[in-house]
């Protein structure tokens, strides 16, 4: 694949380079990453300009991005409503998602470039969770550009050696995956504790209040007698 890719990209360039990209932004999974690095080391060689690799890259990054986004807010109602996709992500599911997007989705959006698998999704999923698109477009162009810049540095530096510059580009996305993952089920670990103490508590002061016992914390009904 990536020899392919290299004569592909070695004939025609920049337009691969924002094509490949773009494409894979738009929520397809093709390798637009490995283009991008591809493009990178070839301007490392000589071939290409490095300010046309990354220019090329963020540019098909953004249209991709925001064609997803399209595509998520146009059609991702339906897409959840197939009969094999509702059983997973019903409508209690969509209104956490609607609130996280709501919540963190211009961070999201912008580190979620750096994770491997992730960054594919991410333009739909913006679209489909009602994601307001100038916070969007805002943080997909912010993310996009550092992401590009990380990734041109890395050919760059590493052009004699295409394969250790695709190695270390793929250890660093799927660290990325890894550190997504760990960091949202520690968020789930900690909701769902206090959703545990929250419910804790409630069976305790419902029992105190069986029991007789008074909240200090009410206020007292006792009226004040008057002067």
């Amino acid at each position: 694949m990536e020899s392919f890719l290299l004569d592909l990209i070695s004939r025609f360039g920049y337009a691969i380079i924002f094509v490949g990209v773009g494409i894979e932004s738009m929520g397809i999974p093709v390798p637009g990453e490995t283009v991008l690095i591809i493009g990178a080391v070839l301007a490392a060689q000589g071939h290409l300009a490095p300010w046309g690799v990354a220019l090329a890259g963020w540019l098909g990054a953004v249209t991709g991005d925001n064609i997803g986004y399209y595509i998520g807010h146009r059609w991702g109602q339906r897409f959840s409503s197939l009969p094999g996709i509702r059983r997973f992500y019903d409508e209690r599911r969509m209104a956490v998602a609607d609130r996280y997007f709501e919540r963190h989705g211009m961070t999201t959006i912008f580190f979620g470039r750096f994770v491997a698998i992730v960054r594919i999704f991410m333009g739909p999923l913006a679209g489909m969770h009602h994601m307001h698109w100038p916070r969007f477009f805002v943080a997909n162009a912010l993310g996009a550009a550092l992401w590009v810049g990380v990734i041109v540095t890395i050919g760059l530096l590493l052009g004699n050696s295409l394969d250790r510059a695709l190695t270390l580009v793929k250890r660093l996305g799927y660290a990325g995956l890894a550190l997504a993952v760990i960091v949202a089920a520690g968020a789930v670990a900690v909701y769902l504790w206090r959703q545990r103490r929250e419910r804790a508590q409630g069976e305790r002061l419902l029992a105190e209040k069986a029991a007789g016992f008074e909240d200090p914390a009410a206020p007292s009904t006792v009226p004040k007698e008057s002067l």
